[in-house]
């Protein structure tokens, strides 16, 4: 059951927007809410499933390029003692 006071923030939400929503009454502002809400949440997963695959291209070419590193060239990765 909606409280009060969250049933007040979604007016308060929706009426700050202009008065697109003044001729709704409480129940079409709280389905145009959960619309909005709703349409927010589809367009942050689309967002998120487009980071996880830059994460994961960027993950690859990290790994590929310290792979031919240590390959061609494994003194660049050797640490150098600070007490010398």
């Amino acid at each position: 059951m909606l409280t009060r006071r969250y049933c007040m923030s979604i007016k308060q939400s929706l009426v700050e927007g202009g008065g697109t929503y003044y001729h709704l009454n409480h129940s079409e502002l709280e389905r145009e809410e959960y619309e909005r809400r709703g349409a927010l949440l589809e367009k942050r997963e689309t967002e998120l499933k487009k980071l996880k695959v830059l994460i994961r291209d960027l993950e690859d070419y990290i790994d590929t390029l310290l792979v031919r590193i240590m390959e061609q060239t494994p003194t660049l990765l050797q640490v150098r003692s600070m007490m010398k």
